[in-house]
């Protein structure tokens, strides 16, 4: 069905025969009513939970089969914006001028994507999803045989976007909704970015990044390496002890994953916690830890020593926080309720010292920064939501700065690359602290890299308590 997956990979082999047809149909059948179940919610489910439940009660296929029907979902998701815009286009006047048309197009289309998604017919909307999945090199039948009419709208849509460098073009081709030009100028002016930078981090957000492994033990890369190799496993790319793999299978079959060698982490989630900081010995926060990927991280960075406290809203985040932390073999991180009204009380481990050596906040946020691997964040998003989310941010940080000590480390993270949710909230933490210095600050990940996108703001507290430190800003 595509490059990456043959029929012998979906587990075919020659005792299917001719039965190789009817497991094709029955795999068309399977995405139509899957489609129409998904659309049938008011609100777009988040896509990964939905297919992780609806796959799950499919008898009788393969597990490629199933990867192959999630990979369509998620797309049909993805392109949503795109899928919209083809229509309009295909409906329009013959010779319509595709720039006249976004113009209007993109003013009157917003929040509304997911309700005019629905009205769609599902053969509709997959082929245009599988004719933008071809443009990645994918080899996928279209669910209904495509009219001259539709290939010549689809030629003249994939000339427009591919010869121009407006953003709101190229964001559509992207599968992004409408309305985020001025967020990604803003980014692109704040980060540095030139123009062949905003192209390339929209144009990434047509598919998701690899998967990437953070190792327990950096001394232990070659030995893991080899032993994915080895398990038939494609390390595509290593950078700063990281590694980007696909392989035949997940990797929690793996013997390295099993014994807690490596773990699951983001790119862009690891360069969080790097700048965190942590060296053995200290005493650190974890404020919102969620399922503890970072927590994981800075108790490796401590070696075994020191003490890492995570915390969060939900128990269920924490029990499986806790069970990877058993696995890992992390005896020196300690996870517990939090609900952010006030510090909680640590004991003497913390107070003795006067406060936490290092405070990570990852904050909740808009999540834009995820919408690679989870698209239906993007059909969710509304600008109004930004003044909200930032005042929650704020928030935090505030009340976790009275938690490190003279001369500690705050960091300020988010998985967004909105500015209301990263510098705006920076600077209005130092405009209200001037007893902490800020470091440095900048974004992780996408374009630079082949990840999500993260943003960080590094804070150092001064010695003196009612000191007033030179605050120097700079991208990380």
């Amino acid at each position: 069905m595509t490059k990456r997956r043959d029929s012998g990979s979906r587990g075919r082999g020659p005792a299917d025969g001719p039965a190789g047809g009817g497991r094709d149909a029955r795999l068309q059948r399977e995405l139509v009513r899957l489609w129409t179940d998904l659309v049938a919610d008011r609100e777009p489910p988040a896509i990964d939970r939905w297919l992780a439940h609806e796959l799950g009660r499919l008898d009788g296929l393969y597990r490629a089969e199933r990867l192959l029907l999630g990979d369509l979902l998620t797309d049909g998701v993805r392109f949503a914006p795109l899928v919209l815009f083809a229509e309009e286009l295909r409906q329009a006047e013959p010779g319509t001028d595709p720039d006249r048309l976004a113009d209007a197009w993109l003013a009157r289309t917003g929040p509304e994507l997911w309700r005019r998604l629905r009205r769609l017919a599902v053969p509709v909307v997959f082929f245009w999803t599988f004719m933008r999945k071809r443009e990645e090199g994918a080899d996928l039948p279209p669910i209904a045989p495509p009219s001259p009419e539709a290939l010549a709208v689809w030629k003249a849509l994939k000339a427009w976007a591919a010869a121009s460098t407006v953003p709101a073009v190229r964001a559509l081709w992207a599968g992004l909704p409408p309305g985020l030009e001025a967020l990604a100028a803003d980014r692109a002016r704040r980060s540095g970015w030139q123009e062949a930078d905003v192209l390339a981090f929209l144009d990434r957000h047509a598919a998701r990044p690899p998967v990437w492994l953070r190792l327990a033990d950096p001394a232990g890369l070659r030995a893991v390496r080899a032993e994915l190799e080895g398990q038939g496993f494609l390390v595509a790319d290593e950078i700063d002890g990281a590694l980007a793999v696909s392989g035949p299978r997940g990797v929690f079959e793996l013997p390295c994953y099993r014994d807690g060698r490596i773990d699951v982490q983001d790119l862009a989630s690891q360069r969080i916690g790097h700048a965190v900081g942590a060296a053995p010995g200290q005493v650190v926060w974890d404020a919102c830890a969620g399922a503890g990927g970072k927590s994981l991280q800075l108790a490796a960075a401590l070696g075994g020593t020191g003490a890492v406290h995570a915390t969060d809203l939900y128990e269920n985040k924490l029990k499986d926080l806790r069970r990877r932390a058993r696995r890992a073999g992390w005896a020196n991180l300690r996870a517990s309720l939090w609900d952010g009204d006030g510090i909680p009380a640590f004991g003497p481990e913390v107070d003795g010292r006067g406060g936490f050596d290092r405070v990570l906040v990852d904050a909740p946020c808009s999540g834009s920064g995820t919408w690679r691997r989870h698209p239906d964040g993007r059909l969710r998003f509304a600008v109004d939501q930004l003044d909200d989310l930032a005042a929650v941010q704020g928030s935090l940080l505030c009340l976790c700065a009275g938690a490190v000590r003279p001369g500690g480390r705050l960091v300020y993270a988010t998985c967004s690359w909105f500015a209301a949710e990263n510098e705006e909230v920076v600077d209005a933490f130092l405009a209200a602290h001037p007893g902490f210095a800020l470091e440095r600050q900048g974004v992780h990940g996408n374009p630079a890299e082949d990840a999500d996108t993260t943003f960080t703001a590094v804070f150092i507290r001064s010695n003196s308590l009612g000191g007033t430190p030179r605050v120097r800003e700079s991208n990380i």
